[in-house]
């Protein structure tokens, strides 16, 4: 008896011993199960889907486009990427990707000089905005404008989902 109660009380121990150990044994369990949206059939005037990606830690993509008019000046960073300071000529995109990080703090943000416009900044990926929610997206697409960056929305296939420029901050 007094073995089975030894027994029971190390296995009971685990989580307190190892807890990044038992943490990786739920994300595993929980990010395997079959429990998504791809199992869900639409009805016909019945409830919407749940709106959010099926894999949240699926590869990213975010492509910037330039709608100014003439070439713009750019640099894309996050706290852990630089990608350095780039040019971009009219109606040339360019991208870059990256996985989100596990808890949700991902943020990539550009510092854009407009020709005979000015210079602003934008957080060009930020959660839970663009992770989360009917406009959430896996390939964030946005067109840069004088008045601040269009992203395309996936329901109405437009870049309809305008944002202003940042306040004055510096970077």
């Amino acid at each position: 008896m007094l073995l089975a109660t030894l027994s029971y009380t190390t296995q009971m121990d685990i989580p307190k011993r190892s807890p990044s150990l038992f943490i990786l044994i739920i994300f595993i369990t929980t990010y395997s199960s079959n429990a998504g949206t791809n199992n869900n059939i639409p009805v016909p005037d019945g409830p919407s889907l749940p709106t959010y990606a099926s894999n949240p830690y699926a590869k990213k993509t975010v492509e910037i486009i330039n709608e100014i008019g003439s070439t713009i000046s750019y640099h894309c960073k996050s706290k852990d990427d630089d990608f350095g300071e780039r040019s971009l000529l009219v109606d040339s995109s360019w991208s870059f990707s990256f996985r989100r990080q596990i808890f949700g703090r991902s943020l990539f943000f550009c510092y854009f000089v407009l020709p005979n416009i000015g210079r602003y900044w934008f957080d060009i990926y930020k959660e839970p905005r663009d992770s989360s929610g009917e406009f959430w997206c896996n390939n964030c697409v946005w067109e840069i404008r004088s008045h601040g960056p269009c992203r395309l929305n996936k329901i109405t296939n437009h870049f309809d989902l305008c944002y202003p420029w940042n306040k004055n901050k510096s970077l």
